[in-house]
């Protein structure tokens, strides 16, 4: 399959019952995932930077500018972040979806290994 080792490294492996297209769907969609959980708040403080807005992590920690303020570069910042989190969410919902699938259709373990109180039931 795709499984790069660094994934390899941070997901317990597939079992051998799923098909190879959704083995590599599962590890593009992983790897989109952990991808845009950075791609996503760096863009909305890049956004925020370029719009004069001051970022406070937790409403505790003022954050510094990345860039100086520039309303054409916030404007293209905007509508990067938006596209960013538009994505992420459309991969959240397939990936719940899957999982879904997995303990319905398939009732193989695969949410169960994300949520280990639901081996009882299954």
């Amino acid at each position: 399959g795709f499984r790069p080792s660094i994934l390899a490294s941070m997901v317990a492996p597939l079992p051998a019952s799923m098909k190879a297209w959704e083995k590599s769907t599962a590890d593009i969609t992983h790897i989109l995932l952990y991808i845009l959980m950075f791609a996503v708040p760096l863009s909305g403080w890049l956004m925020s930077s370029a719009d004069g807005f001051k970022v406070v992590y937790l409403k505790l920690i003022p954050l510094p500018d990345l860039i100086g303020k520039d309303k054409m570069l916030a404007g293209y910042l905007k509508e990067v972040h938006e596209y960013l989190a538009t994505v992420l969410g459309i991969l959240v919902a397939g990936h719940v979806a899957a999982a879904l699938k997995h303990r319905i259709i398939d009732r193989d373990e695969i949410l169960t290994r994300m949520l280990p109180f639901l081996r009882k039931a299954l």
